[in-house]
């Protein structure tokens, strides 16, 4: 009986050892592909360093890889224009090496294609692979695409993978199962600036020195990983006008005694301030010196300007605009977490909102297309983020950005024609999602300002984006133009707000003149915004109310109105030109006047004395 029951336990752990193998050899696959891409960043840098680590793993012993065929990476191209390009092309290329594990080179290849298509490397394998003999080459090379560098703020952003990208595959003619992983790490100095934002999630170590932020290969499906650096940032501002001579009719030297005979005023909107990212604007220069300056009712910042019509002048406003947000490891609550129905009743109560629900010649808000759409997009959603995210997804998925409408003339065509087929910009993005936004009854409006921004000094285009009213919150900005999983809502110091809107209107520029406007041209207007690390000492600098009162000014009074009538309108000047003919003949008139009555005066005074004179010469000769 015991000899029975140990011939047992050994057929059972013969039938366990069986089992298992047969489970381990349908899980374990017989190949494994690594591709470990790891992206070096140094703190001051404006390019990354990329190592693509490829590895062949035989896990089988009865297989094996031969060393025919080649791997094949590829480079993409970043940018679009062809001049930048080639640039980066030949950057990359010049830094370019592929290893072995031994640091030997590597043979290899490379085929450019055309302008946005990238360069592919073609590199041989160069020997038989086997369990006890695997098989890894390291490509390295330099760029500058990988990396955002804008003063104090640091954006490194990494490859998504595609969505058919495999990570198992069985091989029915072999009998084979392969393995695929894509693994990637940012690994920065500790020298960088705080963390503010990443995407998606990552995994954080730190050796060497160094800290790396892993993200797994399936998190990377569409998403490209993204890390932002940098808490605060400083921008250096150049606003130039070079205005024309427009008046060629009164001689500089009447004017130069009356100024208000040949004048131009010209309304120009300056950088405003902004409570979400605490944008605070601090001046070196504003020549010539403002008449007013007024903040409306949105908070946007006008200066007005008088210089004379009879001559080319200019205007220029430099500057420090600085903002902040929050570390990436600061708890804060997101404000777009509230139920969407208590959401809606506190916009209900908030009676300043109402006029950022209303339709507009761009925001088709009452049109049933819109109204079709603002109801599917909120259906089963719970919170105002959920609603907000559907819009923009909806948003994104239905428009393509057109490269030839941004570097045209850009014809404005408002929410339901750029839903429905029409050429995008920036411009649509925004007004899209406005219109929709506001038919869900949120309030929305209109933000212009400037991205993209670097440390090189150049003119930028104005971009636009939106911004929604939550109360006990503010103004919430969201830029639906970034067509990325990774949304750009909240906080953005990494572009410039300039003015803000909730009508149609996209510039408080003006320019008032009794003159003809043929000869203003926006070529002679310039705004370059850079990055810098630092502002000058605050004793230097001035904010908007040291250099004129503006908190309680009124842009439109009846003396400002006044003041405009006289100097920049036909029939003002006419009077300015006239009034003091007038005023000179009604002086002659009244001094005339005043002459004749005092000699009628005279007279009358003198008449009497006479009588009395002859009176008493007469008594005198009677009496004799």
């Amino acid at each position: 009986m015991k000899s029975k029951n140990i011939l047992l336990t050994i057929l059972s752990i013969f039938f366990l050892l069986i089992t298992t193998s047969i489970l381990l050899a349908q899980t374990n696959p017989d190949f494994k592909i690594n591709t470990y891409t790891q992206i070096y960043y140094t703190t001051g840098k404006d390019y990354v360093t990329v190592v693509n680590e490829y590895q062949r793993l035989v896990e089988n012993n009865s297989y094996y890889f031969t060393k025919e065929g080649e791997k094949v990476f590829h480079i993409p191209d970043v940018d679009t224009d062809e001049e930048n390009v080639k640039k980066e092309r030949a950057f990359k290329l010049d830094t370019l090496k592929v290893t072995d594990t031994r640091n030997n080179p590597v043979h290899f290849t490379t085929e450019e294609k055309g302008i946005g298509e990238g360069i592919y490397i073609h590199i041989p394998y160069y020997r038989t692979t086997t369990k006890s003999l695997p098989y890894k080459i390291l490509m390295t090379y330099d760029t500058h695409d990988n990396v955002i560098k804008s003063g104090n703020l640091i954006t490194i952003v990494a490859s998504s993978l595609p969505t058919d990208t495999l990570f198992i595959r069985n091989d029915e003619k072999s009998k084979t199962t392969t393995e695929f992983n894509y693994d990637l790490s940012i690994i920065i100095d500790k020298n960088i600036p705080t963390l503010a934002k990443a995407y998606p999630s990552f995994i954080k170590e730190e050796k060497d020195e160094k800290i790396y932020y892993n993200f797994k290969a399936e998190d990377r499906i569409g998403k490209s990983p993204t890390l932002e650096f940098g808490t605060s940032a400083i921008y250096r501002f150049e606003l130039e006008y070079e205005t024309p001579k427009t008046d060629n009719l009164i001689p500089s030297q009447y004017s130069e005694i009356f100024k208000a005979l040949s004048t131009n005023i010209y309304e120009i909107s300056l950088p405003r301030e902004f409570s979400e990212t605490d944008q605070k604007i601090n001046i070196d220069e504003i020549t010539p010196t403002p008449r007013k300056i007024y903040r409306d009712s949105e908070g946007n910042v006008i200066a007005s300007f008088e210089l004379a019509a009879n001559k080319e002048d200019r205007i220029k406003v430099t500057g420090y605009i600085s903002s902040s947000q929050d570390a990436y490891d600061i708890v804060t609550k997101n404000p777009m977490d509230i139920t969407f129905s208590e959401y809606l009743e506190k916009i209900r109560n908030d009676k300043g909102s109402s006029k950022y629900l209303t339709p507009t010649k761009y925001w088709e808000v009452q049109d049933p297309f819109i109204q079709q759409k603002a109801s599917e997009l909120k259906e089963e959603k719970e919170t105002l983020h959920d609603v907000v995210d559907a819009v923009y997804q909806y948003v994104n998925d239905t428009l393509t950005y057109d490269e030839v409408k941004a570097s045209s003339e850009n014809e404005r065509i408002g929410a339901v024609k750029a839903l429905t087929g029409g050429a995008s910009v920036c411009m649509e993005y925004a007004d899209s999602m406005i219109a929709i936004l506001r038919a869900q009854g949120i309030p929305a409006r209109a933000a212009l300002g400037y991205a993209n921004i670097t440390d090189t000094p150049v003119e930028l285009i104005r971009h636009q984006w939106l911004q929604i009213w939550i109360p006990d919150y503010g103004w919430l900005s969201i830029d639906p133009t970034f067509e990325s999983p990774n949304r750009k809502m909240g906080q953005l110091i990494e572009r410039v707000l300039w003015e803000t809107f909730y009508d149609d209107s996209l510039s408080n520029i003006s320019i008032f003149s009794a003159n003809k406007l043929g000869n203003f041209s926006e070529e002679k207007f310039s705004i370059k915004i850079y990055s810098v690390e630092e502002t000058p000492p605050e004793r230097e600098l001035k904010r908007y109310s040291d250099i004129l009162d503006i908190e309680n000014s009124n842009r439109y009074t009846v003396g400002n109105f006044t003041n405009s009538l006289f100097k920049t309108t036909v029939l003002g000047k006419a009077l300015l030109v006239t009034l003091p003919i007038i005023v000179t003949i009604a002086l002659l008139i009244f001094f005339i006047v005043i002459i004749k009555l005092g000699i009628k005066k005279v007279k009358k005074k003198k008449e009497p004395e006479k009588e009395r004179t002859l009176t008493n010469r007469s008594v005198g000769r009677f009496t004799t």
